[in-house]
């Protein structure tokens, strides 16, 4: 912990904002959601939604689109099918929040799309970067990071008051790139943009959660200064997979493998993917998230395509959850005040 004890840390935190007169609470509806992706057409996410309307065991949903899907041009921003997602979830007969997930890369080799096309210019030095699996935005530049961060708060500002958006969530902290690594990079500059936009999100929307996917980012001692950063700022630690006896570094660090115990800290959340749902049963997932990882948020992807019927959303994962599996609920230390209604 670089010689700072996290208990003293979180102490003095805590008083500071029971102190403030500004401090306000955060949405707070822990479990297991739906996830719906980027290769899913609007209507067929509005009806995934629809059909999830009467399953108590579904806490809500998490919809994955991507940054040049909303800002049409420099600070244009097309709301209306987050408005519509929004809508649907307020319209079903049990309880289910909204959270939205700003995508900022591809996995499929493309390079269109990712960005919205005005960053493809020098003045952003076109705007994504080569990965081992497709591009990514450059979010360690500051003028990258400047269009995401008013993408961010955009969107918090609009939806904030909105009881039944619970927040946002980012792509992983990994660029994913092969060596050598573009000039202008370091993972601690990487590190500073992230917590950047944690900061402005916080500022843009003070009742929302923001969860930062936080799986790899250079050594431990950066991830461990970005967990504490989300600690101050009343962030959300995350990541996009749960493999049972196998942590990412992000949640090596937030179970305590390189000092602090973050669990009682932070609130946690992780994806459930394909991945892990070739390799691992379900059950051996939940006992992962529930017992190690002590995860609030779950969010299962909805799967029609990988691996057999006991792994697909229907016919495994969502009786899975009709069991009632548990998530840990309590209120994190570091947000002081959580609301439920």
């Amino acid at each position: 912990m670089k010689g700072i004890s996290l208990t003293w840390l979180c102490s003095i935190f805590l008083s500071l904002v029971a102190m403030s007169a500004n401090a306000q609470g955060i949405k707070w509806h822990p479990g297991h959601y739906m996830m719906l992706g980027t290769q899913d057409s609007h209507a067929s996410r509005l009806n995934s939604i629809e059909e999830v309307g009467n399953e108590r065991s579904v806490a809500g949903v998490l919809v994955r689109i991507r940054w040049a899907d909303i800002e049409t041009s420099r600070g244009v921003y097309d709301f209306s099918k987050l408005d519509a997602y929004l809508a649907k979830v307020k319209s079903r007969p049990t309880r289910k929040q909204l959270v939205i997930r700003i995508i900022d890369r591809s996995f499929d080799g493309r390079s269109s799309g990712i960005v919205p096309n005005y960053m493809l210019s020098s003045a952003y030095n076109g705007g994504i970067v080569r990965t081992k699996a497709g591009y990514a935005a450059r979010l360690w530049e500051p003028a990258v990071m400047d269009r995401l961060i008013a993408l961010h708060s955009a969107i918090g500002r609009r939806y904030d008051d909105e009881a039944r958006f619970e927040g946002l969530a980012t792509e992983e902290t990994t660029l994913g790139m092969n060596q050598p690594f573009p000039g202008s990079y370091s993972h601690a500059a990487l590190a500073a943009q992230y917590r950047r936009l944690v900061r402005a999100v916080r500022d843009a929307a003070p009742r929302s959660n923001f969860f930062l996917f936080t799986n790899f980012i250079g050594s431990p001692s950066v991830m461990e200064d970005l967990m504490q950063s989300l600690m101050v700022e009343r962030g959300a630690a995350g990541g996009s997979n749960v493999f049972p006896g196998d942590k990412t570094q992000g949640q090596q660090v937030w179970t305590g493998v390189y000092g602090g115990d973050y669990r009682l800290v932070l609130a946690l959340s992780s994806g459930v993917e394909t991945g892990e749902l070739a390799d691992y049963s379900l059950q051996q997932i939940g006992s992962w998230a529930y017992n190690e990882l002590r995860l609030h948020h779950v969010f299962w992807v909805r799967n029609t395509w990988a691996s057999g019927a006991s792994k697909r959303w229907s016919t495994g994962i969502l009786p899975y959850l009709r069991t009632n599996p548990p998530v840990r609920t309590r209120c994190p230390d570091s947000y002081g005040w959580c609301v439920t209604n």
